[in-house]
């Protein structure tokens, strides 16, 4: 067991160590703009003409609304995400992104691919299949032993 959590352990350092080694425009402009990780995955929900309500981004990203709120208003008050009203409901505020936003979206998502070819390309073709089949099981793996100890919260992946 204790090369499981050793193995853990060295895998959150080099988790640690892509995070840090990010340079790219798009990182940066996420930095200056003060967005999270959760922005962008707000940003991907909506991509890249996908309309939803507030609902239901708070029940995809599995947040409280009130923190949907909070992140809707950043991402609004940086011009990547229009509210519009519901055409029948007037309770319901639908969000989608602004042109600025799917420009932001498409930049960014293109330099994490980039980021991800760097990352793979000191593998051979043959390592680097069996580098994304043992990843792949092991967040199958992460994702059925979270529905397992939460078996009423709906899978965000």
């Amino acid at each position: 067991m204790n090369d499981l959590y050793a193995n853990a352990k060295r895998m959150v350092s080099l988790f640690e160590q892509m995070r840090h080694a990010r340079s790219s425009p798009a990182f940066a402009l996420l930095k200056q703009l003060n967005l999270s990780f959760s922005h962008m995955a707000a940003l991907r929900l909506l991509a890249p003409d996908n309309v939803l309500t507030m609902k239901e981004i708070a029940e995809r990203l599995q947040i409280t609304p009130p923190s949907v709120t909070v992140l809707v208003r950043r991402l609004e008050q940086t011009r990547l995400v229009r509210r519009m009203p519901h055409q029948s409901d007037s309770r319901v505020t639908l969000l989608s992104l602004t042109d600025q936003g799917r420009q932001f979206h498409e930049q960014f998502a293109s330099e994490h691919v980039e980021n991800m070819v760097h990352l793979l390309k000191g593998l051979s073709a043959d390592e680097q299949a069996q580098f994304l089949d043992l990843l792949e099981r092991a967040v199958k793996g992460m994702i059925a032993a979270d529905l397992e100890a939460n078996p009423d919260q709906p899978n965000a992946c």
